[in-house]
């Protein structure tokens, strides 16, 4: 039975999370699962080792484990105890699904099942950087001093760039004609948030079927279209409340939120405030 996880420990705001945890020969996630968000993994003493299928990967001291939100995974303790660093973050994160230079950061994770490159070894200098990297984000995240944010992300990138320098990947067609027509789709929901853009209508973009189409768009991007659609809309939503003067139930109309009681209550539900609450905190006279 393949499970779903989402949402853990993740960062309020952020879409970005890191824990540490301490694997023995008796600590087990057999459960095949998989997640919304991208995963590395640093080991730090002992080694654990992940079952991808039929395939096992063991990860060693100083060793990098790479995690799409693809590969349904389980995970195993053994007789050498392991310290890890577990970093999680959304795609999006990194990638709002419209630069072809920000996909680049998390284009290893997207190499195809049968051509990602999960291990990132400690006997090569980039892997060594990659694990100091990842003790640097932990460091800095439990600090939490003023800007914290921006220095994980900044560390982050420059790992994911180090990823996307040296680890070996194999292009896989198939796999890149596909996010092909999905960027397609996400650009064309960036271009009209004003127009009423079904799940058939984008489906349609790709020559999927909306089921495929569906579970597809929620293994790439971690969200249902939905509510990847409504992000979306609320972002354009909070750039018109800051830059113009344009009435509150205009601007929602304007970004396909045409129902003003969902209007507020998806905005609410996005920016924890109302529309009106964010113009006044963010809008600069």
């Amino acid at each position: 039975m393949k499970g779903i996880y989402s949402d853990w420990e993740m960062e309020s705001g952020l879409d970005f999370f890191v824990v540490e945890f301490e694997y023995t020969e008796s600590t087990r996630m057999t459960e095949a699962h998989f997640h919304n968000y991208l995963e590395l993994t640093h080991v730090r003493g002992g080694a654990i080792v992940y079952k991808f299928g039929d395939r096992e990967v063991k990860a060693a001291d100083g060793e990098v484990v790479l995690v799409n939100n693809i590969e349904p995974h389980a995970v195993f303790g053994t007789k050498e105890r392991a310290n890890l660093t577990v970093l999680g973050f959304r795609p999006e994160f990194v990638w709002k699904g419209s630069d072809d230079v920000d996909f680049r950061y998390i284009e290893n994770f997207f190499a195809g099942e049968e051509t990602f490159e999960n291990l990132v070894r400690a006997n090569v200098d980039y892997g060594r950087q990659i694990g100091a990297l990842l003790e640097e984000i932990f460091e800095e995240y439990k600090r939490r001093e003023d800007g914290f944010k921006l220095m994980v992300k900044a560390k982050l990138l420059q790992l994911l760039t180090l990823l996307y320098r040296h680890q070996p990947r194999i292009a896989s067609e198939d796999r890149s004609r596909q996010f092909t027509k999905f960027k397609a789709v996400v650009d064309t929901m960036h271009a009209n948030v004003a127009a009423p853009l079904s799940l058939q209508a984008c489906a349609r973009l790709t020559g999927y079927s909306p089921a495929y189409f569906s579970a597809s768009f929620h293994r790439i991007f971690g969200k249902r279209f939905c509510d990847y659609l409504t992000r979306i809309r609320v972002e354009k939503c909070c750039e018109l409340l800051c830059r113009t003067d344009l009435p509150v139930q205009e601007i929602g109309a304007r970004c396909g939120m045409r129902n003003p009681a969902n209007y507020i209550r998806l905005f609410r539900r996005e920016k924890g405030m109302t529309p009106l609450q964010y113009r006044k905190k963010y809008k600069k006279s």
